[in-house]
């Protein structure tokens, strides 16, 4: 299906090449022609065309396709990518990448963990886990608080959120799990391991050793 996405992507873009191209020539802009290919001036576009590809640059942005994929960005800086083996997209909102060997999703703000979670699907990314750093605008519908040292996060689903500041208004965001939190039940896709003769529970990245009222994070080293 990406191929077929890409193939289709490259198609529309050298036909944008080509009409603007023309457009430009039945306009009698600047144009100019050699060996390797010809590059267009316009008074809306530029577009140069050649044997490997085609590029179209207009005041609202700049695209471009070659044998590989295509690239498109806009005058906010927003980007997107496919090629044969990979897409990725950019936003002001963070990023999100796709190849054969998976996906990632690298945000700096979401609306709220289900807008974070519908990039994640699009990228193939669920699976990797919501990156720290990533800030979502409200917590999670099922999230609970938990008091480390006097410092309130927010948790759910074996992720932990500090509340910050962001832009003048409150986000929280995604941080590594604190050392002596305690949560009721472990989240889902937990494995036992055995450390010095002690059992702990491992969830992704975070150790979990059980105490009277639930399970405790702990730092391993």
């Amino acid at each position: 299906m990406m191929s077929n996405k890409t193939s289709l992507g490259n198609g529309a873009a050298m036909l944008a090449g080509i009409v603007v191209l023309t457009a430009a020539v039945q306009a009698d802009r600047s144009v100019r022609s050699t060996r390797q290919g010809t590059v267009a001036h316009g008074e809306e576009a530029s577009v140069a065309v050649g044997r490997r590809g085609a590029a179209v640059a207009t005041d609202e942005g700049a695209a471009a396709v070659t044998r590989r994929g295509a690239v498109a960005v806009n005058d906010e800086g927003q980007a997107r990518a496919a090629g044969v083996r990979g897409g990725a997209v950019v936003t002001e909102e963070g990023a999100a990448a796709v190849t054969r060997h998976g996906g990632v999703v690298v945000g700096e703000r979401y609306e709220s963990h289900e807008a974070w979670k519908t990039a994640a699907v699009v990228a193939g990314g669920v699976a990797a886990g919501i990156a720290i750093g990533t800030m979502l605008s409200k917590p999670p519908k099922a999230s609970t608080t938990v008091v480390v040292s006097d410092t309130s996060y927010t948790y759910a689903d074996g992720v932990y959120y500090a509340r910050v500041m962001e832009g003048g208004a409150v986000a929280y965001q995604v941080v590594p799990a604190p050392a002596g939190a305690i949560i009721a039940t472990l989240p889902a896709g937990c494995t036992t391991v055995n450390v010095g003769g002690v059992a702990y529970s491992q969830c992704g990245t975070t150790h979990y050793q059980r105490v009277s009222n639930g399970y405790q994070v702990v730092v391993l080293h």
